[in-house]
């Protein structure tokens, strides 16, 4: 086979393997929709003109169903709601009640109950003064995944197979990734196998692998943006494709809005290649024009441009969000307890607890950053980006809860493959290749189990161990 062939051979290879794996692991949730299949709802939303969904969220339990005995309780995940308030004077409002503790004792005590009302913030009536008229469900979650599916669920509307497109998307990721890497380094001396090696660690050797196979508005999310960030590298990389790199930045933006702060590696780069002005104009443009997209689709459904709407999500953990919000110092340890120190409660047959095990329990290959040596250009941009990305989520007020390990790691391993391979650091090939053979049987595993033995892979007795008291939160 000609060097020109095997070149245009390889990531055909790496994507249909890898595809392979996940369809595999998917199983027979493949060819049927997930259970949480929020982005084909947003996006069928769309194309029949509407922000909001329509009616109840799939799995709602309304009293008549319930008298009926036909459902207990609702088996719905991470659905926003505005409640449509009509005042004495007439007025009507768009709300979502307070739920902290404080509100509830105000509400006994003083007859007061406390709102957040859009457009407008916290505001208080007293009770009585402000009648329920009526409810509208959103999809909270930054619409990327959606924008990216409409095609899709324009052919096949809810019926869309968003597990089957969430590992089409995931197949894609090694194979960005490997072109980078195969043009930054060249292929020479070994470099080809150690990349294939490194492509592998993310695509099956680490959260990605049951991120890729289960769909789901959570995993597409993450899969979709890290094919992005993956893409916005490669684009940023040495000002390769400024006008590129600002499209995939602002598509990563659109399925993770926190992916913002990659911004830095451009920055990096530009100044670094001597602030040419052209290259700096070519990637603002479309990163402003999808960021005013963004925007006014916040303004136009919650009446504000910064928010998502994650503020009304209907969940049990609202206590605390409103308390100290989605953002917070006091959500830093439980998280960093998730990522480097929470070690599964039983090895074999492998039993985590509900947030999941440590990252490098399932996936050691990451440990190799402490090999990385040498200099090279971009080294302290990749350095700078990796650790800014991991800020948000280790502030963040989800753990990513049932997990086989921790996958919001996910927004910044595609940064930490690249430093590897900059690095020099499989130069210990043994032991690289052993732990990332480790790391894909351990990963599949998990996510094989994931799939169809949830009720064997997780700790459910304490049910929220090591993390109990969050359940009283609420």
């Amino acid at each position: 086979m000609s060097a020109w062939l095997r070149a245009r051979a390889r990531p055909l290879v790496v994507y249909v393997f890898t595809a392979l794996v996940l369809a595999v692991i998917a199983g027979p949730s493949l060819m049927r929709p997930s259970a949480n299949n929020h982005f084909v709802h947003m996006a069928d939303g769309w194309l029949d003109g509407r922000l909001e969904h329509e009616g109840k969220p799939p799995g709602y339990c309304d009293a008549k169903r319930r008298r009926a005995g036909k459902c207990r309780h609702h088996q719905y995940d991470d659905w926003a709601v505005l409640r449509t308030l009509e005042l004495s004077d007439g007025r009507t409002v768009r709300a979502f009640p307070c739920r902290t503790k404080l509100c509830k004792d105000a509400r006994k005590t003083e007859r007061i109950e406390t709102w957040y009302v859009t457009g407008q913030g916290w505001t208080s009536y007293p009770v009585g003064e402000a009648r329920r008229k009526a409810e509208t469900w959103y999809v909270s979650f930054p619409p990327g995944p959606a924008a990216m599916m409409l095609p899709a669920v324009a052919v096949w509307g809810l019926g869309t197979l968003d597990v089957l497109l969430t590992v089409l998307v995931a197949a894609c990721i090694p194979v960005v990734l490997l072109g980078l890497l195969d043009r930054t380094r060249g292929v020479e001396e070994g470099r080809g196998m150690e990349h294939l090696v490194l492509v592998m660690a993310l695509a099956l050797g680490s959260p990605a692998c049951f991120l890729g196979a289960n769909g789901s508005v959570w995993f597409t999310a993450q899969v979709f943006g890290a094919l992005a960030l993956t893409a916005y590298l490669s684009c940023a990389w040495d000002l390769h494709r400024p006008a590129w790199a600002g499209l995939w930045l602002g598509i990563a933006v659109a399925c993770r809005p926190t992916m913002a702060l990659a911004v830095l590696f451009f920055g990096w780069e530009w100044w670094r290649r001597g602030r040419p002005l052209p290259a700096l104009t070519r990637f603002v443009g479309p990163v402003l024009l999808i960021g005013s997209a963004l925007m006014a689709l916040n303004l136009a459904r919650f009446d504000a441009p910064l928010e998502f709407g994650h503020r009304f999500l209907d969940i049990r953990w609202q206590s605390r969000i409103q308390q100290y919000g989605l953002f917070h110092p006091r959500y830093l340890l439980r998280n960093l307890q998730c990522m480097l120190w929470l070690l599964p409660k039983q090895a074999w047959p492998l039993k985590v607890s509900l947030h999941g095990s440590a990252l490098w329990v399932l996936s050691p290959w990451v440990l190799l950053a402490f090999t990385v040596r040498g200099r090279f250009e971009q080294k302290w941009g990749l350095v700078i980006t990796l650790l800014a990305l991991m800020v948000p989520a280790l502030l963040y007020q989800n753990s990513g809860q049932t997990q086989p390990t921790y996958r919001f790691a996910m927004l910044w391993l595609p940064v930490l493959v690249i430093l590897l391979a900059h690095g020099s650091a499989l130069r210990f090939k043994r032991l690289a290749v052993g732990l990332v053979v480790f790391s894909i049987a351990a990963q599949s595993f998990g996510a094989w189990m994931f799939v169809r033995k949830k009720g064997k892979l997780f700790v459910t007795d304490p049910l929220g161990w090591p993390f109990e008291s969050e359940f009283d939160d609420g």
